[in-house]
């Protein structure tokens, strides 16, 4: 079994970007009774994997939905797991005869395509979210709630995941180099790796370039200022390093900087393109909205701390009502916007651009960042 979780995460790794499906339906984990906990997920084969190693030695019911292999923050963002997708699972499996509770746990990073009281109304489930990690999952059951569970991170080990992901892709299409350039294939691979590994791995050094500048509440600077600042970055270093190896191999002429200083530079650029994107804390460079920002109607917030609830960045607390704080950390993945009763969040940008909640909750995101009508 083991195995079999390390070559599936290394396969789901290697091909991220491409859907991963498992199959639909309602599974047991363990031997689940009618007082047993029911969790829904995506059917993206490895979060499928994951979810059930760290519910190994307990009692559960699975409810997968049809995702279309997409993992869950995806799924939702992207119009494929939604507020029909879990009305459907909990009706049509025979999950309510296997019960005698109407609680759901639904993952966190889904709030941006799920509206909990149309799941209420609509099946009188009683749906609730879950923490951002499956490791805290089994915690969560016990009844332990920390901050620390509703909040996305980035740690070494995604990094290197999201590092992976880059890098085996570009290392197939550089196979095709071979046909023409053999005795080329190899220093084009370590450039790959080499600096496919070294920006998401430094990630922690350079991430105050991505991050907007604090801004009033009109919104915040584009991301994209960040940009540049990376390309320049990274093109400089990337530069050195090929001028370093020439020297070292006593082979540094113009025709092989240009060579391979070229090839580091496009490896660089091709990174660069969707950087911000491939990490869990920021908006794409190429979506449109991350040139908006979230506001608050104070008039109209009731304090109920359900954006505290599904905000992955912790940017917001409740007094009387709820307080953005720290909007350089919010990453406007709409969740707060999506689960707000009353409407009282919505993304404007600095120009005065508005997206109303009811067009977040309709519309969802295609692959270039726009919202489908």
């Amino acid at each position: 079994m083991a195995i079999r979780r390390f070559l599936l995460w290394l396969v789901t790794t290697v091909f991220r970007v491409f859907p991963w499906p498992t199959r639909p339906g309602l599974r047991k984990v363990g031997r689940p009774g009618p007082d047993s906990p029911v969790l829904l997920t995506c059917n993206f084969a490895l979060t499928v994997t994951l979810l059930e190693q760290a519910l190994e030695g307990q009692d559960a019911w699975l409810l997968i939905v049809n995702t279309n292999g997409i993992n869950v923050w995806c799924a939702a963002a992207g119009g494929h797991l939604t507020t029909h997708n879990v009305i459907s699972a909990l009706k049509t499996t025979d999950i309510a005869d296997q019960v005698i509770h109407r609680r759901v746990v639904l993952p966190q990073l889904a709030a941006t395509g799920i509206e909990l009281d149309q799941v209420r109304e609509r099946t009188g489930w009683e749906p609730i979210w879950g923490p951002v990690e499956a490791r805290d999952i089994p915690a969560f059951l016990r009844g332990e709630t920390i901050p620390s569970m509703r909040e996305i991170r980035f740690p070494l080990f995604r990094r290197v995941e999201m590092a992976v992901m880059w890098a085996a892709p570009l290392t197939v299409l550089a196979l095709l180099v071979l046909a023409f350039w053999s005795e080329g294939f190899f220093p084009l691979l370590a450039i790959l790796w080499g600096l496919s590994l070294a920006i998401y791995g430094s990630f922690p050094v350079y991430e105050p370039l991505l991050r907007p500048p604090n801004s009033d509440a009109k919104g915040v600077t584009a991301l994209r200022t960040g940009f540049v600042p990376f390309l320049l970055l990274f093109g400089a270093l990337t530069l050195a390093g090929v001028t370093l190896t020439g020297l070292l191999s006593d082979s540094l002429t113009l025709p092989f900087l240009i060579k391979w200083g070229s090839m580091g530079l496009g490896v660089v650029l091709v990174l660069a393109y969707e950087l911000a994107g491939s990490t869990p804390l920021y908006k794409s460079w190429t979506h449109e909205e991350h040139r908006f920002s979230v506001i608050l109607d104070e008039g109209l917030c009731i304090g109920c701390g359900r954006c505290v609830e599904v905000c992955p960045r912790a940017v917001f607390v409740v007094a009387e009502i709820a307080s953005q704080l720290q909007s350089d950390r919010c990453e406007q993945c709409g969740a707060c916007i999506v689960q707000c009763p009353t409407d009282a969040l919505a993304f404007e940008s600095r120009k005065g651009e508005r997206i109303a909640p009811e067009t977040i909750r309709r519309y969802k995101l295609n692959l270039l960042g726009r919202r489908e009508r």
